[in-house]
């Protein structure tokens, strides 16, 4: 049993996926879509940890809604400026930029600075590491330690043809990491993406993938998987002492939630997962968190945990 665990989303917003002009179109991830997450945690009792887009900040009413959500004790970290799909694979000032300009809309719309990033799907390098450290990040969350990893890319690289930023999908530099990357959390200085013996200034913590076959849990995978092998994951990787699990807008979110006129680019949001009505997400969504809450001692924020492993590492009571 997870001894904490925690309920991450990647608040991979309509307006990144979508290409909706900024603060011209109303977006429902932040609303329609954003309530019926915040409806199952109130039901429940715990408190997300939320990655948001910087940019979706700069809309006024978008940064009062997420001002809301840190004022009610939900956590608010970093998932980039732009939410580029490699952003592990830029220069050092590229990526600095697209960490720190989402820094500082959160620390602003929040009036607190994010302690925990994500890079967007999970393009992590060595290079992002050290921006984190020098920048005083208590936590990264960016590195998926599984083979599966190279079959998202190339699933994510088909939804995005005709879209500009297809090229940009399969620019990676954290190949090997994905391959034979550490499970558990563990330390590092920025040298590379593996611990460093001595410890170092940034804590990662992986996603939870299961042993030997490294299958990877989030809940977007219960639209791929069988439903027997989703919840053999789930339940494996819940023997973990600390664990997460990660789930997107689109988990609760149908066609009827795309804005009039952007049907044709909802491909990026993966149809098959879109097609399932909403009621039936909800009542999916709130089984497997059963099971998490269950099988969890506490569930808490993220940063919390990393709270946890940081008192340990520095052998505080």
């Amino acid at each position: 049993m997870a001894e904490l665990s925690c309920i991450n989303i990647n608040f991979d917003s309509f307006g990144w996926a979508l290409g909706l002009p900024p603060g011209r179109t109303r977006d429902p991830s932040f609303f329609e879509v954003a309530d019926r997450f915040f409806a199952i945690s109130d039901r429940m009792g715990f408190k997300y940890t939320i990655y948001v887009i910087g940019r979706d900040l700069e809309n006024p009413e978008v940064a009062a809604r997420v001002r809301d959500w840190h004022d009610r004790g939900h956590e608010i970290g970093n998932h980039s400026y732009s939410h580029l799909q490699n952003l592990g694979y830029l220069g050092d000032g590229e990526i600095e930029s697209e960490v720190m300009r989402s820094h500082e809309l959160i620390a602003r719309a929040c009036g607190r600075a994010p302690r925990g990033f994500i890079a967007p799907a999970w393009a992590t390098s060595p290079a992002l590491l050290r921006v984190l450290i020098r920048n005083r990040y208590l936590y990264d969350t960016s590195l998926l330690p599984s083979y599966f990893m190279w079959l998202a890319s190339a699933k994510v690289w088909w939804n995005f043809r005709g879209d500009e930023r297809q090229k940009s999908v399969l620019q990676r530099k954290d190949r090997l990491a994905n391959l034979i990357g550490r499970r558990r959390p563990f330390f590092t200085d920025g040298a590379s993406l593996t611990p460093q013996a001595a410890g170092g200034g940034l804590l990662v913590i992986p996603l939870p993938v299961t042993p030997v076959f490294r299958l990877p849990l989030w809940h977007t995978m219960a639209f791929f998987f069988p439903r027997w092998i989703f919840d053999h994951v789930l339940r494996t990787t819940l023997r973990m002492r600390f664990f997460y699990y990660l789930v997107h807008p689109s988990d609760l979110a149908d066609l009827d939630d795309i804005p009039a006129g952007y049907m044709e680019s909802s491909r990026v949001l993966e149809k098959q997962r879109m097609a399932v009505p909403v009621a039936e997400k909800i009542r999916q969504m709130e089984t497997f968190l059963a099971v998490v809450k269950e099988r969890s001692g506490r569930i808490v924020t993220l940063e919390t945990i990393a709270q946890a492993l940081w008192k340990e590492k520095q052998g505080a009571p």
